[in-house]
């Protein structure tokens, strides 16, 4: 059964903000994640992307990496919590590097910031917080707008896995036993989620609970619009931009459905010519 549409809404809004509220948690929990932090330095540095457009930077993870290698970035978000971690970073820098960073808040369905860019990123799921067409296709047509002739648009999602969203929403999943950065205590981490096979939105909750049971159980929504593969190709065509290179993961193994992500670059489209039309013989007898 459907959950009700005004809740699906509540949902969604807490589940946009809440899992980036505590940005040193955050940055412990993906502190191992490396793989696209490689993709998208290599991917700058073929395409020679002095200036890099980061939607979604978050603290940081992927902005830092690019500057110490010597690109300009615009580090984008509307975090505040996420973008004050990333200023701390930023500050921490070198100074030839932290030059490098420019840090501004913004939404992705409306940012304009000056100048244009060889390349525009979107990592870690960034696009699955557009949750209806209406803001994909604004996100993306502002990404057109901002990019360079010859200009690059990389950005993943996950390959939606229906045996995951279709798993028993009252049961208890990912049971992981951790010590809380900040507080030093030893938690359990576990999830379970809704699906709306309407909306393609996941609602998560994020269960952190103390082993030794003293104290209350947290739990962190996160909600995240899903994308198959063909629809995807066909919002991208629709913002005006082409995808020239698609992967299954940040290795460039190609898509299929065995994949955990779908890694897409992207242009701008090539305008087709059309031809004239042919009048000849119209309205002879």
């Amino acid at each position: 059964m459907r959950l009700p549409a005004a809740l699906i809404d509540d949902l969604v809004d807490a589940g946009s903000r809440e899992h980036y509220a505590d940005a040193s948690l955050y940055d412990y929990e993906y502190r191992r994640r490396r793989a696209d932090v490689t993709f998208y330095r290599e991917l700058a540095t073929e395409r020679r992307a002095d200036r890099v457009l980061e939607l979604g930077a978050g603290s940081g993870r992927v902005t830092i990496p690019l500057a110490r290698d010597g690109h300009h970035v615009v580090a984008l978000d509307q975090s505040k919590a996420m973008l004050a971690r990333l200023r701390g970073r930023v500050a921490a820098l070198p100074k030839a590097a932290a030059d490098r960073v420019r840090v501004v808040e913004g939404d992705l369905r409306s940012f304009e910031v000056a100048g244009k860019f060889p390349l525009v990123i979107a990592a870690f799921n960034v696009l699955e917080h557009l949750y209806t067409r209406g803001e994909v296709d604004a996100c993306l047509r502002r990404v057109a707008a901002h990019l360079a002739p010859g200009g690059a648009f990389a950005f993943d999602v996950q390959m939606p896995d229906m045996a995951w969203l279709l798993r028993d929403p009252n049961k208890r999943w990912a049971k992981t036993r951790f010590t809380d950065p900040a507080t030093g205590r030893a938690m359990f981490y576990s999830t379970n989620h809704d699906y709306d096979p309407v909306g393609q939105i996941a609602l998560i909750r994020l269960y952190y609970e103390p082993v030794d049971g003293k104290g209350p159980t947290r739990v962190v929504k996160l909600s995240q619009r899903k994308f198959f593969p063909a629809e995807l190709e066909a919002l991208v065509a629709h913002a005006g931009l082409r995808v020239v290179e698609r992967y299954g993961d940040f290795a460039h193994r190609p898509l299929d459905a065995t994949a955990e992500s779908q890694v897409l670059v992207c242009e701008r489209a090539i305008p087709r010519r059309r031809k004239p039309v042919s009048r000849r013989g119209f309205g002879s007898t």
